[in-house]
């Protein structure tokens, strides 16, 4: 029951303070039909008095009754009025007000029953008629009119009915059952009017109060979005003006409110749009053609100059519409993105270039050779790919450290960016690689005329720190659409061009060619093999004998790796030796060499020594001690009788590390001999401190001893710098018995070279020993 009258009356505990304000309107309802009501009572009684008044006997008691009934209406609404009470801009009234209303009505209809029950039993037809159709009708429009206010139409509607009931019972029709019937049918039709009318009316005052409550929310989120956030909403009407300023917005243009009001958004925007912005420009016919199509946008950035600094605002809004579905206008946010768009240039500029020398980076390069294969008018442009190689930049970065080698980076792409032509494009590929794609230079005589351009600049002395450096470069030249339009095979062109400028010497420029790719071809493939039979175990070893000159007597074999090759045979190590260098498969290999070496070296009689060679990247490597012990260990071969060869470079990159090791070597008893000696830096300090055994003249002065002084004097000055420092030496490559004589002449130690024997297989050392040691027997 409870629940059904809280549908049709304010509770605090459904509607909490609102149920004040909803009572104060259920009596605000009544008294706006106060007016009606009187004169719908006035014309009632008028027309009753007129009527019975000759047929009372009493005609001042109908009189009087007609002066209440009139009267007590306007004392009703002014007792009513006094009840609400004024709660700010509302008005409020109390459960007692509620319950006054209800006895008054109560009162009234008591009032009203009077008559009925006092005339109608005595009433002949006419007024019995009239009578009723006054009661009835005072019942229905009293259900109608106060049915805002549910218990009041109650208590109305019941006191009326009961009154009714009371005249007909008094009346000769007490006996009609059928009018008994009728009426507490009507009464109960009446009722439920009442509790329909009453429900609907409580529930659109809760309606309009929720309604009232989400727009204060709306209202106190907006205020707060406006006031406190960094984003400003703004609306303009169908016309394009704006309507609706906020503090906020009025902040962000830097404009009074009053000067923004009734201003068309587009023209402000083209005003405030800096010069010269092509995006810009683009943004803002954008936002104009939604404008004008009516069309719903998201996200549309446009610069703007404010205060002479260029913001970026991302704009996002929905169009208006009115009850009939007409455009009504726009209402929008709009975003200070400054940050966010600075943010997301500054990304854009690290993934498109390098942060070392602020040139384009290989992803920006990249991109820019996939054009010369995506669009066919790129693809026809003839154009020239540089690839540009420091030759000398590890040495300087190790030897002066990370920092200098970024300064010399950062100096040589200035340096190289006064080369660039507009329209072309110089990026840093990474570490000491750069590359130049160029319209400008296209054919080859423009692109030789860049290189040497390139090359001059790049080997001008650089004051770096406390430091001149001077540093060289090799420059690979691809030309497009000759070499290919495709981007990596122009890449690979230009690599194998500058691949080809270092095996030339380094310092120099070259242009692809055919046979470079095959010569690359050749090159991987037997790199491929290379790996194979490093696992197949096809190599071998032969030896060549080292000759005492004073007595002819053979000291040691040096050990020489031959590739048994299965289709081309016994293959020499001037063909694979420098690929396994560049690929690193030089230190297996080495490793193979020095074992299998120990172990043949161990069969032969115990004053002969072995010399292995060592390569610098096997020399440098921290495992080089113990691979000698283990070496050493396997074979049972004693140390004093193996000699190592080292070239300079393996020396001169780490000294320090270089003297540690050689130190550690010699201290096991393995001598040390110094191969190439006067092809490398031949630097006297480090031949004075190193722990060497050996000198080894390098073949390429010993075969031009007889026709060249100048050889003649290096193989002098290297014999007494050997003897000065106590040093052993031996010539290679001897090859005629005049290089003999006068290498014996000029007091060198030991000789190896096809005047004394070739290289032999392992199996052909003790037959030619014997040999030799019966001539010299003989």
């Amino acid at each position: 029951m409870k629940a059904w009258l809280d549908e049709v009356r304010p509770s605090v505990d459904l509607d909490g303070p609102h149920a004040a304000h909803f009572r104060a309107r259920q009596i605000q309802a009544l008294m706006a039909l106060l007016p009606l009501s009187v004169i719908g009572n006035a014309v009632n009684t008028v027309t009753l008095a007129w009527v019975f008044w000759d047929r009372m006997g009493e005609p001042l008691w109908l009189a009087a009754w007609c002066l209440a009934v009139v009267l007590s209406l306007g004392v009703i609404g002014l007792l009513w009025r006094h009840r609400l009470v004024s709660d700010g801009r509302k008005r409020v009234a109390s459960p007692r007000a509620i319950r006054v209303v209800v006895a008054h009505m109560g009162l009234f209809a008591a009032l009203w029953a009077t008559l009925p029950v006092v005339l109608f039993p005595d009433a002949d037809e006419i007024g019995s008629l009239l009578l009723s159709t006054v009661s009835v009708g005072m019942i229905c429009g009293g259900a109608f009119m106060l049915s805002p206010l549910a218990p009041a139409a109650l208590a109305y509607v019941g006191v009326l009915f009961c009154g009714c009931l009371l005249a007909l019972m008094r009346s000769p029709y007490a006996d009609n059952g059928a009018l008994m019937v009728m009426l507490s049918v009507y009464a109960v039709v009446m009722v439920g009017i009442i509790f329909t009318n009453g429900r609907m009316f409580i529930s659109r005052l809760r309606a309009q109060a929720e309604t009232e409550r989400q727009k204060q929310l709306i209202d106190l989120l907006l205020r707060d979005f406006e006031e406190h956030a960094s984003d400003w909403l703004w609306e303009i009407n169908a016309e394009g003006r704006l309507r609706h300023v906020s503090t906020r917005l009025a902040q962000s243009f830097a404009l009074p409110v009053r000067q923004l009001l009734d201003r068309s958004l587009t023209g402000l925007l083209a005003e405030m749009l800096p010069p010269d912005e092509p995006e810009g420009a683009h943004s803002l016919r954008h936002l104009t053609s939604c404008l004008r199509l009516g069309q719903p946008f998201r996200d549309i950035e446009l610069p703007v100059e404010v205060g002479h600094a260029v913001r970026w605002w991302s704009l996002t809004a929905k169009p208006l519409f009115d009850e009939r579905g007409r455009a009504a206008g726009w209402r929008g946010v709009g975003s200070d993105i400054t940050q966010t768009r600075q943010a997301r240039d500054e990304l854009a500029r690290l993934a498109n270039y390098d942060a070392l020398t602020g040139l384009a980076n290989r992803h920006r390069f990249s991109t820019e050779l996939d054009r010369l294969s995506r669009s066919p008018e790129e693809a026809a442009r003839p154009c020239s790919l540089l690839f540009i190689d420091l030759d000398n930049f590890k040495q300087i970065n190790d030897t002066l450290g990370h920092t200098v080698g970024d300064q010399l980076l950062r100096r040589l792409g200035a340096r190289l960016r006064t080369c660039v032509t507009d329209g072309d494009l110089l990026a840093r590929l990474g570490g000491d690689e750069f590359a130049l794609l160029t319209w400008a230079h296209a054919d080859a005589v423009a692109a030789d005329a860049l290189a040497a351009r390139m090359l001059a600049l790049i080997r001008e002395p650089l004051q770096l720190e406390d430091a001149q450096v001077v540093v060289h470069a090799s420059i690979g030249i691809a030309e497009a659409p000759r070499d290919g339009s495709d981007p990596r095979a122009l890449l690979q062109c230009a690599d194998l061009a500058l691949y080809a400028a270092k095996a030339a010497g380094r310092a120099t420029w070259r242009h692809f060619a055919p046979e470079m790719a095959a010569q690359a071809l050749a090159r991987a493939r037997l790199q491929h093999e290379l790996g194979q039979a490093l696992q197949a175990e096809q190599f071998t070893l032969h030896f060549q004998p080292q000759m005492r000159l004073h007595d002819g007597e053979v000291l040691g074999f040096e050990a020489l790796v031959r590739w048994q090759h299965s289709e081309r045979g016994l293959v020499g190590p001037g063909e694979f030796i420098p690929v396994a260098e560049e690929t690193g498969q030089i230190v297996p290999l080495g490793t193979w060499v020095l074992r299998e070496a120990c172990r043949q070296a161990a069969r032969w009689p115990a004053h002969l020594r072995v010399a292995v060679n060592l390569s610098a990247v096997q020399f440098r490597s921290l495992s080089v001690i113990d691979l000698v012990d283990q070496a050493l260990a396997e074979s049972g071969l004693a140390p004093e009788r193996l000699e190592l060869e080292i070239t300079e470079s393996a020396l001169i990159d780490d000294h320090e590390g270089a003297h540690d090791t050689l130190s550690a070597l010699r201290t096991r008893g393995v001598r040390i001999a110094m191969d190439d000696f006067g092809t490398g830096y031949s630097s006297l300090a480090y031949l004075r401190r190193l722990p060497i055994d050996k000198l080894k003249i390098d073949g390429l002065f010993v075969r031009a001893l007889g026709s060249d002084p100048d050889a003649q004097a290096v193989v002098t000055a290297i014999i007494s710098l050997a003897r000065a420092l106590r040093l052993e030496t031996t010539a290679e490559g001897i090859e005629s018995v005049e290089q003999l004589a006068m290498l014996k002449a000029l007091g060198c130690d030991d000789v190896q070279g096809f005047l004394v024997a070739r290289p032999m297989a392992s199996e052909d050392v003790s037959p030619y020993l014997q040999r030799t040691c019966a001539l010299v027997a003989a």
